[in-house]
């Protein structure tokens, strides 16, 4: 029986980042662009091999697809950030009730290839069209890809990508998944598919919920007012503002397996009991309990070393995940949210993608703190 990460993998198995993968998703979208000049009868010759669709969906989207997975392989590459999140506590926010009666119900979203398609969630303002066009994830991790369309492409000259194929651009954007306590990750900005006129904009992020019930099928609502270049001499100046939202669901195929829980480890002299290991084709999800608190961190936004080092003292357990090649990922620095509790211990949760998407038969284990758990023990 082919499991659901397998399946998962199979339907994206170009979404693996390596040397090589980047070669052949240059090499997919020159190809698109070649397709896209034979349909305005620009060139002829050998027929372009671009991913087939349904047969009712008209070409242009299967070269929009293209590039969408090829920045979906971007955007996990690149990788989400390390930012950390204490949190004593988080009740269900009432604009996430109130935001769907007066605001309308959020674009429903589709399966294609078990990725999910947010369905008419598209907002143009200033001459800008974003549009929200494949999200991939599990329980906890999410990479959403926008696209950004400009109806004076001309705004766009001069803006050359660097070294790792992004663009020198940064959006000023938020996003709010219902039901979320804490997390963080990075965006990019990158040209799939140059001269159309449209951008990739891509969120890689991982987060918790209050209730623990995971992110899937609740709501995004993101929002964007301003995208900025960065020149290294004149540094960041205004490319374009606007008033761009959108909310759509958080609907793709979930690839989560549980791994064995309840092993018993230490950390900077403190117990630790291993609550839960969730791993799937994008990410890893670690829950833990440790004999320890955070204690008084003083003023926000003025941590001392020594409150740092508490800090570290709780969230800092070492996660790695092994893979069947013998490669590792470090999710150390993982999206990481800690609640005290009344018995003095802190509950702890870590989150976090990986660089690359995977299959079930492509992750060996995951290590948290000295304690080794086998993935084929699921």
């Amino acid at each position: 029986m082919i499991s659901p990460l397998d399946s998962y993998t199979q339907s994206m198995d170009e979404l693996h980042f390596s040397d090589e993968t980047k070669a052949r998703m240059t090499e997919r979208l020159r190809t698109a662009a070649a397709a896209r000049a034979v349909e305005k009868g620009g060139q002829t010759g050998a027929p372009a091999a671009v991913p087939t669709m349904s047969a009712r969906r008209p070409k242009r989207r299967m070269h929009r697809w293209a590039r969408v997975a090829a920045g979906l392989a971007l955007a996990l590459a690149l990788g989400g950030g390390g930012t950390v999140a204490v949190a004593a506590g988080v009740l269900p926010n009432p604009a996430d009730v109130l935001s769907d009666v007066f605001g309308g119900a959020p674009a429903q979203t589709e399966l294609l290839n078990e990725v999910g398609r947010p369905i008419g969630a598209s907002c143009s303002s200033n001459g800008v069209t974003v549009t929200a066009e494949a999200v991939v994830g599990d329980q906890s991790n999410f990479t959403v890809v926008y696209d950004v369309q400009f109806d004076d492409p001309s705004v766009l000259e001069g803006i050359e990508p660097g070294g790792d194929g992004t663009l020198p651009l940064v959006a000023d954007a938020t996003r709010h998944v219902d039901g979320v306590s804490g997390g963080g990750g990075a965006s990019r900005f990158y040209d799939a598919d140059p001269g159309d006129g449209t951008i990739q904009y891509a969120e890689t992020m991982g987060f918790t919920t209050w209730n623990g019930a995971g992110i899937i099928g609740r709501t995004m609502r993101f929002s964007m007012c301003e995208i900025r270049a960065y020149d290294a001499e004149a540094g960041y100046t205004t490319l374009v503002t606007g008033n761009w939202s959108l909310k759509f669901e958080m609907n793709y195929v979930d690839t989560t397996v549980d791994l064995p829980a309840g092993q018993k480890t230490t950390w900077q002299g403190a117990d630790v009991t291993v609550d839960a290991v969730k791993a799937s084709s994008v990410g890893v999800t670690v829950d833990y309990t440790i004999d320890r608190q955070i204690g008084n961190l003083g003023p926000t936004g003025k941590m001392t070393d020594e409150s740092r080092t508490e800090v570290n003292a709780v969230t800092g357990l070492p996660v790695t995940v092994t893979f069947a090649d013998g490669t590792t990922f470090d999710a150390t620095n993982a999206n990481t949210t800690a609640m005290e509790q009344d018995d003095g211990t802190s509950a702890v949760t870590k989150t976090v993608t990986y660089d690359r998407i995977v299959a079930a038969r492509d992750i060996a284990s995951v290590t948290v703190g000295d304690v080794e758990i086998p993935v084929s023990a699921a």
